[in-house]
């Protein structure tokens, strides 16, 4: 994306040529894109049992932010990863392991250690880990 004059252009790929867009418009069509992504994770998260106390939803996302992050970081396996990375920012992802996975050792703690060191490049994770236990 290229920003020009206040005007944003994105390139079609089915004509292979620029378009202009107003960066309001621009705005609009990331959102929307993350909305399909979030809507892919729940629908993935879904369909494999792991939200069956849940009800599904046609057009919304069925989970608030927190919780989909969270039942995405438990329950997704590694290769989906890259989706929830690409629906939500690093930080809102760090910041709920943080708080809602590392205080619990007993139930999260080889988990906690792989997505410490795979997906939070955390040089040492059992001292990194052992830092939020309650």
């Amino acid at each position: 994306m290229q920003v020009f004059n206040k005007y944003c252009t994105f390139f079609c790929v089915c004509q292979k040529k620029a378009v202009p867009l107003q960066p309001k418009v621009a705005k609009m069509s990331v959102l929307r894109n993350n909305m399909a992504k979030k809507q892919s994770l729940s629908k993935q998260l879904y369909d494999s049992g792991y939200l069956w106390s849940y009800k599904a939803t046609r057009d919304e996302a069925m989970l608030p932010d927190e919780e989909l992050i969270l039942n995405a970081l438990v329950h997704l396996e590694f290769e989906d990863m890259p989706m929830l990375f690409a629906a939500f920012p690093y930080r809102q992802i760090k910041s709920v392991w943080q708080r809602r996975m590392l205080p619990y050792p007993d139930y999260y703690g080889t988990l906690n250690l792989l997505l410490a060191a795979l997906f939070f490049h955390i040089k040492s994770p059992k001292k990194y880990t052992s830092k939020y236990v309650a």
